[in-house]
């Protein structure tokens, strides 16, 4: 029986820089930032009070589709995080907006430090 995802590897061009954004903007904590092989690093994110965590890894790792997101995240409120990102300096690529495939979605699409789509959502219906 399959428990729970360990972890999804993302790619990025700078690890401190990708660290350091998912740590300050989005809020994760590290769980692992140590050397791994000449010249690589081995950096772990979590979301706190979440099982699943996010890796970091060379850009030639790992390949995603033009305008697909990298990465998709569920926040409280995808509008008040819309706002918060914004008064934080980073750019809104798209949304907020009413999800087309479910009317009871909020999403807002944002670019990371190391230029991959990150989609954030929030429903009515979470936790419900």
């Amino acid at each position: 029986m399959l428990n729970r995802i360990n972890f999804l590897s993302l790619a990025v061009d700078d690890f401190a820089r990708a660290r350091d954004f998912y740590r300050d903007v989005l809020g994760m904590t590290v769980q692992t930032d140590a050397d791994y092989g000449p010249g690589g690093r081995w950096i772990f994110m979590a979301i706190p009070g979440a099982d699943t965590m996010l890796h970091f890894c060379a850009r030639d790792e790992v390949t995603v589709k033009s305008g697909t997101p990298a990465l998709c995240l569920v926040c409280d409120d995808a509008d008040k995080e819309a706002a918060r990102l914004r008064e934080a300096g980073i750019t809104i690529h798209s949304g907020p907006d009413t999800a087309p495939w479910d009317p009871t979605v909020r999403w807002v699409m944002i670019q990371d430090s190391e230029s991959n789509l990150i989609l954030l959502q929030s429903s009515q219906t979470e936790g419900a």
